[in-house]
């Protein structure tokens, strides 16, 4: 009967279109996240930014209990109800995932074949099946910057998934993770990323994701200076993508609160297009540093460097 439900679910979520959201971090990503649930085909319940992060808790699915992953169980809104649903219709994989602990730890995200054997596709769909229920919303709508590397699996587990990428000038976005770590004390990761790093992960996010679209059509590139100069445009263009009517009431902030969330201060306030001076937070060498090793990228995304003073 379990086994029967879940192909059933899995059946069912395989022919369903959520909207994934990716990019680098700190380049506006929880701003199109929130401001797409208070859509009303997205919206769940009560707005909620957690991202998931799911891919990361995979190797692990014989450790899900009623209270881990948390970000699984704050995702669906904390009903314990329908996570519990949620862990019940997954007993079999996890069974499956306890018997080759072993064989993940050591390859299950290099290798697609042991992946898909961990039947971690079933159980992606079992999990946002709950979820959207748990959300109450009609369309699924998920955030996980880091996701980009995944989206293969994604769209292999969603074959009518769509994605949005949103990237931003490189060394604002190099300066926000800079702030982060100043309004956050939690955010020690932020104040250890070094340029050069950042430049490799900024790289290899934008090159992988230009590549998806070469073969597909199911993802849109949002600018995030576009999207916060001309959110009407921008955010109708969004939508026309999504296949969803047009409701501009979705980038109205009724309540801005720009002391909700000490991590990013503009995360609840009204969509601007300038939040910070990114002089304020780095050097004008390490600007340098990160606009001449992505010269080449930056030309390609139509951003000019910005000049010293």
């Amino acid at each position: 009967m379990l086994v029967r439900r879940l192909l059933a679910i899995s059946a069912t979520m395989k022919g369903s279109s959520p909207v994934f959201i990716v990019g680098e971090a700190r380049s506006g990503t929880s701003i199109l996240y929130r401001t797409l649930q208070r859509h009303s085909s997205f919206r769940p319940l009560r707005t909620n930014l957690v991202e998931t992060e799911i891919f990361s808790h995979l190797r692990r699915t014989f450790l899900f209990g009623t209270t881990y992953p948390e970000s699984l169980i704050r995702f669906m809104l904390d009903d314990e109800v329908v996570y519990r649903d949620f862990l019940g219709s997954i007993r079999v994989i996890r069974v499956v995932n306890a018997l080759a602990v072993g064989l993940n730890l050591m390859f299950r995200d290099r290798s697609d074949v042991v992946w898909y054997a961990n039947l971690n596709h079933v159980l992606l769909r079992s999990y946002f099946f709950h979820a959207a229920r748990a959300r109450g919303c009609r369309r699924l709508v998920e955030k996980t910057p880091t996701n980009t590397i995944h989206l293969h699996r994604l769209w292999r587990t969603f074959p009518r998934a769509q994605f949005l990428y949103v990237y931003r000038h490189p060394v604002d976005v190099f300066s926000s993770y800079r702030r982060r770590a100043a309004d956050d004390p939690a955010a020690g990761w932020a104040a250890r990323l070094t340029p050069e790093d950042f430049c490799k992960a900024y790289r290899a996010s934008i090159e992988r994701v230009i590549s998806w679209t070469h073969g597909h059509g199911n993802l849109r590139m949002i600018r995030y200076e576009d999207f916060t100069r001309q959110p009407a445009s921008e955010f109708q263009q969004i939508c026309e993508f999504l296949r969803e009517p047009y409701e501009p009431q979705a980038l109205i902030e009724r309540r801005p609160d720009l002391g909700r969330w000490r991590g990013d201060p503009h995360l609840w306030g009204e969509i601007v297009p300038v939040t910070k001076n990114w002089r304020d937070y780095i050097r004008e060498d390490e600007a340098e540093v990160i606009q001449s090793a992505l010269s080449d990228v930056m030309a390609r995304l139509g951003y000019e460097p910005y000049q010293p003073r």
